[in-house]
């Protein structure tokens, strides 16, 4: 995720003027609706936002999401992904909020699971689900644990965090009737297959095994289709152009080669399929803000 779409995020939603510095791969952070008051008009326009977002909620509210209206009231939890396009507004002035928001890289860490099939993130749509109140303080508990967890010195929070993330989403998700998450399996449309294909690319990625290809004209073909309805299609369902998802891919897959590998910045250049490493240390710059060197020694 470039660095530019999370701080255009925190300029239009969030209070704190300043985005916190972490060591995290990828970036992180737990948000409450007190935090994202900078501009509710905002909230109210329908639009994709970088993350991945958990939200536990208390009150009165309506989310859209395309033509879709979905109410909620009481206790809910809601998940959307960075491809959801969706908008949010309450009059409950005693509304309360707390929100877990992540990039794709910090979820899945250096697994390599595809975070699109699970139930909860499928299908670009926002899935909202009602609460008792025991479930949702067994929820609130779980964040809690989250936001201790996010301000200790423990070396290795990032993976405690990332697990209590988990354990909130395998909680929601065995409510869920089996015979509903069967039926919502999709991969047949052409977005689908393209993220498919992008973690297919990636899944072994190695100084002998570098990246086969990195190019639109690349994953057309891998897909039998032309670079052009390729584009088009994926512009239409995600906002952003193929070139761009595969930049999106790249930059996640160096941040972990970076943080958790001893290659060199050459070797992770070469796994990335850049010829020169000046090339690559331009490209991590130009999306990041900063060198990979900076990112790894930070």
């Amino acid at each position: 995720m470039n660095k530019p779409d999370i701080e255009l995020f925190y300029n239009q939603y969030v209070n704190s003027e300043k985005i916190v510095e972490t060591n995290y791969t990828g970036h992180f952070d737990l948000l409450y609706w007190k935090d994202l008051k900078r501009d509710l008009s905002a909230c109210e326009r329908l639009q994709r936002k970088p993350f991945f977002k958990i939200a536990l909620l208390k009150g009165e509210g309506m989310y859209q999401c395309n033509d879709l209206y979905i109410p909620i009231s009481g206790y809910s939890i809601v998940f959307t992904d960075p491809l959801t396009r969706s908008s949010f507004q309450t009059n409950d002035k005693n509304f309360e909020g707390t929100y877990c928001i992540c990039t794709d890289n910090f979820l899945r860490g250096t697994s390599k699971i595809n975070l699109r099939n699970w139930p909860v993130f499928h299908d670009r749509k926002v899935f909202a689900h009602s609460l008792t109140e025991s479930e949702y303080h067994h929820l609130f508990t779980l964040f809690n644990d989250i936001e201790k967890e996010n301000t200790s010195d423990y070396a290795f929070k990032e993976l405690v965090i990332r697990g209590r993330i988990f354990d909130i989403i395998h909680y929601v998700q065995k409510s869920i009737p089996a015979s509903i998450i069967s039926s919502n399996r999709n991969e047949d449309t052409l977005d689908e297959r393209f993220f498919k294909q992008l973690e297919t690319e990636f899944f072994i990625i190695n100084p002998d095994q570098p990246l086969r290809g990195k190019t639109p004209l690349y994953f057309a073909s891998k897909l039998n289709c032309s670079t052009g309805n390729l584009n088009q299609y994926l512009k239409r369902n995600t906002g952003k152009t193929t070139q761009q998802l595969i930049h999106d891919r790249i930059i996640e897959e160096a941040d972990v080669l970076l943080r958790h590998s001893n290659y060199s910045i050459k070797e992770i250049a070469w796994c990335l399929h850049f010829q020169e490493t000046p090339h690559f240390i331009n490209f991590y710059k130009k999306n990041t803000g900063k060198t990979p060197m900076e990112y790894r020694t930070n």
